[in-house]
């Protein structure tokens, strides 16, 4: 398998470069006053740009066998039948993206189809659209009207919540009084 990539923000970074180069065209009411030299400012000598924060994609046409290990955002637009691991950054399965066995981020959210096992340190996001079978581990779970969920939802680290169990004592249970 042979897989491009292609830096789309390089060509963003030269534009930027070459614009934060040129001078604006002067108003025709400044050009009659003289203009002191030292108010005269030049541009920098480097443009320091931040980082492309948009990671690695994974596009509509591309389909991925085996995992893929990311220290950086991902998009799954495309499908893969694997592991999608990025530990400490955001992953997102738009909504004709579909991922089968594992899929790990700090904060996810599904817009289309994943099978298996989700794990989140911060978040899962379900939209609308999202379809998804299996265990979520999550710190935070938020689900938006539409989307559909069959499995086990349980929190980081810990043991499956169940609807319907009584809660501790002296904690306040929000599924029903208990």
């Amino acid at each position: 398998m042979t897989l491009i990539v292609w830096d789309g923000g390089q060509r963003k970074r030269k534009r930027l470069a070459a614009g934060a180069t040129r001078e604006a065209p002067l108003p025709a009411s400044a050009l009659s006053e003289p203009v002191a030299e030292a108010a005269r400012v030049e541009p920098p000598a480097f443009v320091r740009l931040p980082q492309d924060p948009e990671g690695s994609r994974i596009g509509m046409a591309t389909r991925v066998t085996g995992s893929l290990t990311a220290r950086e955002p991902v998009v799954v637009k495309g499908s893969i039948e694997g592991a999608v691991i990025a530990q400490d950054h955001p992953v997102m399965v738009t909504m004709s993206g579909s991922v089968s066995a594992y899929l790990e981020g700090l904060q996810v959210s599904i817009d289309g189809h994943v099978a298996g096992m989700i794990k989140a340190a911060d978040k899962v996001t379900l939209l609308s659209r999202a379809r998804v079978e299996g265990t979520v581990e999550a710190g935070h779970l938020e689900c938006i009207a539409g989307a559909r969920i069959r499995g086990e939802v349980m929190p980081f680290g810990g043991l499956p919540l169940v609807a319907g169990t009584k809660a501790e004592p002296g904690l306040p249970c929000p599924l029903h009084s208990c």
